[in-house]
């Protein structure tokens, strides 16, 4: 059953990440077996069940080749062709404007654990392509170019300096290119943003105010910047993996589909290290990176534990133990991933009875969260985990299940008495049928028997409405399913949009228009971008409202591992330094080459 438990969950995340073609940043951990928005569970640091790391004070040596692991092919190399969650290169190989602070990370401050892929808090943004930017008024971003900055010694560019035209030059192709994930998720957004270079050296955003929460979320921290000349030369070919030319600290020399990638240490790399014993040392340290890609969970387990890999991900906890206990050299982190599975009810039929706020609590409260938590996933799971999870970078926009008012609480339990008494309040003492469009794999069946069991309970008949996978997926992008989805909810870094209860998105699968949520996003705005603990205060008062609302019943969200060898110097369980950077933290890694021969043997 826990591994039933843990596959869904894995699944969930999975499937997300192509869920995103249509809505969203996408949320993508390393190890997926298929890559997926923008942006999933509450829980607070348990002590004693995470090993303390604590940053190093060892000076940093050059050398050696950091060796990780995909679980899913590269699909491409450049945004314009293919959305950002299937081009695991491109920010080794590629810079944006701006970049996760390390320096905020479990290496300097921790006020960050750089673990989740849809960290996005402009407080915990540093300069990359740009060394300093203002938002001078709402609507308009200003970018102070770094000088200095050398494009990948490769034809036709052949290592001249960036300059503000060549950001400028990106940011429109991502808005123009039909295939551009800016362009096919965000028209409006595209169409009205506009980009300038007043000089060599400084770039100008400007968006209509009602696409700056947009603006502000997709284009400092997002776009990659490529070379004109290289457009121009290569056409669609940009998109094959020897035309990969950028700013970023490796070059991308080698790529066999479904089988690895090999980068390669870029010696004119701008980068200085920001902290510690080394810094101002020219980053990176590595002298290349090797991601073997591996499908097959059980090779990628035997990778880690063999030395084969240096560092994997999203390992859950019966995978993980076993590892750990046979292996205590290893170091260790836990975390909760990001984005959920819920079960959107149709609120805007008003035939329909989940347009009554009573059927919805009453099937909130018909549902036995604890019980799915601690027999189902073996009570290696949170519950509180929509609209958003708990991390200690958003916590204060995050309301935690013992500071809501007691009758938002029982929802969170299993109370069937109250249930039944709620349906006949609705007009429905003998229950009702209903049906639910869901993904045809046998977990999610699985996992959606046991809630229909529960419903049973109270007289709510439920069916299960299974679906292939294209059936499924259309009619979860377009919301066109009858009264119920299980679907998809999207990550933490864009919870000042509000996209999982508010607008047009898939990511708004109850179909929910409240005045008093449109009120306080309209609220909020005015401070995206400036002050972002307003925003959380805005939105963790908001929070009792929505959850009281019970307009999705939210999954339940397993905890999963971060493996890494000790070898592995200058890292603490970082996975994305920034909002969707994936394997970014490798340019401050650095490797103890004779530490690694000393406990595996070999190289």
């Amino acid at each position: 059953m826990k591994s039933k438990a843990v596959w869904l969950v894995l699944s969930c995340l999975v499937v997300t990440a192509l869920v995103l073609v249509a809505c969203g940043p996408a949320a993508v951990e390393e190890e997926e077996v298929v890559p997926g928005e923008e942006e999933v569970v509450p829980v607070e640091e348990e002590e004693g069940e995470e090993e303390e790391v604590t940053p190093e004070l060892e000076v940093p040596r050059y050398g050696g080749v950091a060796t990780v692991v995909l679980g899913a092919d590269i699909l491409g190399f450049d945004e314009a062709y293919r959305h950002h969650y299937q081009l695991y290169t491109i920010h080794l190989t590629h810079e944006e404007l701006l970049q996760g602070d390390w320096t905020r990370g479990p290496s300097g401050t921790g006020e960050t654990d750089w673990i989740l892929d849809s960290m996005n808090r402009m407080e915990h943004k540093a300069g990359s392509l740009a060394e300093s930017w203002e938002m001078p008024e709402r609507g308009k971003m200003v970018f102070h170019i770094r000088k200095g900055v050398y494009w990948h010694d490769k034809p036709p560019v052949n290592g001249r300096e960036l300059t503000a035209e060549d950001i400028v030059f990106s940011l429109q192709r991502v808005c123009s290119e039909p295939r551009s994930y800016i362009k096919t998720n965000y028209p409006t957004l595209a169409a009205t943003s506009t980009f300038t270079a007043p000089d060599k050296w400084t770039v100008v955003i400007e968006s209509p105010p009602e696409e700056y929460a947009n603006a502000v979320t997709l284009f400092p921290d997002f776009v990659s910047v490529v070379a004109p000349e290289a457009v121009e030369q290569f056409g669609a070919d940009i998109n094959n993996w020897e035309n990969a030319i950028g700013t970023g600290a490796f070059l991308l020399t080698d790529f066999i589909s479904n089988s690895s990638a090999t980068l390669t240490r870029n010696p004119s790399y701008w980068g200085k290290n920001p902290m510690g014993p080394g810094k101002g040392n020219q980053l990176p340290y590595l002298d290349g990176i090797k991601i073997l890609i591996i499908s097959d969970v059980s090779t990628r387990l035997a990778a880690i534990r063999t030395g084969k890999v240096d560092r994997t991900s999203l390992v859950p906890y019966e995978d993980a133990m076993p590892i750990i206990e046979g292996n205590p050299e290893l170091s260790w982190k836990q975390y909760i991933p990001d984005g959920c599975l819920p079960i959107y009810m149709r609120t805007d039929k008003a035939d329909s009875p989940f347009s009554d706020i009573k059927v919805r609590q009453a099937l909130m409260l018909a549902t036995d969260q604890p019980k799915i938590r601690d027999e189902y996933f073996l009570g290696e799971a949170e519950i509180l985990v929509w609209p958003i999870i708990y991390t200690k970078e958003y916590a204060n926009a995050y309301v935690p299940l013992e500071e809501l008012p007691q009758n938002v609480r029982e929802l969170y339990e299993c109370h069937p008495d109250k249930a039944r008494q709620l349906l006949a309040d609705a007009g429905y003492p003998d229950g009702f049928k209903t049906s639910i469009v869901c993904y045809n794999t046998p977990t999610t069946v699985d996992y959606l028997s046991q809630i229909k069991d529960m419903w049973a309970e109270v007289g709510v008949e439920l069916e299960l409405d299974a679906k292939d996978w294209a059936v499924y997926m259309g009619r979860t992008v377009t919301r066109s399913y009858g009264e119920l989805l299980f679907g998809y909810t999207s990550g933490i870094g864009t919870y000042f949009k509000m996209i999982n209860f508010r607008g047009p998105s898939m990511f708004n699968g109850s179909y929910v228009d409240d005045a008093n949520v449109a009120e306080v996003y309209e609220a909020m705005q005015p401070y995206v971008g400036v002050d972002e603990a307003k925003i959380d205060q805005m939105h963790a008062e908001l929070i009792p409202y929505v959850l009281e609302q019970a307009w999705v019943i939210p999954g339940i969200n397993a905890r999963n591992y971060i493996l890494w060898w000790p070898w592995v110097k200058n890292y603490h369980g970082e996975l994305y330094v920034g909002y969707y950077n994936t394997f970014s933290y490798l340019k401050y890694v650095w490797m103890d080459v004779e530490l690694k021969k000393a406990l595996t043997g070999g190289g």
